[in-house]
């Protein structure tokens, strides 16, 4: 697994900024979209000026995660593209997680993860990518947990609703053993 904390690249420590972790995520995703990235369609999907993007593509550069000349079509090189999988895949994590959780609006969830991307330890990720596995497979989670999750989150939550629900969730699990 890459983390920006603890990839070695040519002897030394490679650390990205969050802004260069954007700009290495826009970059694989207009090459995944449209075959190629250029600046212009970088400013445009990061809203930023041309200047910010080459000063950023040219730093990107100097760090062989891209392969960049200036008025010429962008591309990830091997460590760009492992680097830039990395970082979706915690964006696409975090996402998902904050979504089906958390219970967040689909925009909220995306807003957040494009935050928190940067900051969580790859563990964490890791373990929230188990978690969403379990809650997936487990027949004891299902819907009925996210719908009991978002009864408790209510204002008319109380302790009486979180009986109930253990009861039927019990009898359910006890029901499923039988047959």
């Amino acid at each position: 697994m890459i983390s920006q904390k603890t990839k070695e690249q040519e002897g030394g420590a490679l650390e990205l900024s969050p802004q260069l972790e954007d700009y290495l995520e826009a970059i694989a995703i207009l090459q995944e979209e449209d075959r190629v990235a250029r600046a212009k369609d970088i400013a445009d999907r990061l809203g930023v000026t041309r200047a910010t993007v080459t000063s950023a593509l040219r730093s990107l550069s100097e760090k062989d995660l891209i392969n960049y000349q200036p008025y010429s079509h962008i591309t990830l090189t091997k460590a760009g593209e492992a680097l830039a999988s990395e970082i979706r895949r915690r964006h696409h994590t975090l996402t998902e997680f904050f979504k089906m959780v958390l219970r967040m609006p689909a925009q909220q969830a995306e807003e957040n993860a494009c935050r928190a991307e940067h900051v969580l330890d790859p563990e964490l990720i890791d373990k929230m990518i188990f978690l969403l596995s379990f809650l997936k497979k487990c027949p004891r989670t299902n819907n009925v947990w996210s719908q009991a999750f978002d009864n408790f989150c209510s204002d008319e939550a109380n302790e009486a609703d979180c009986k109930d629900c253990v009861g039927k969730c019990l009898a359910g699990i006890y029901a499923s053993e039988q047959t």
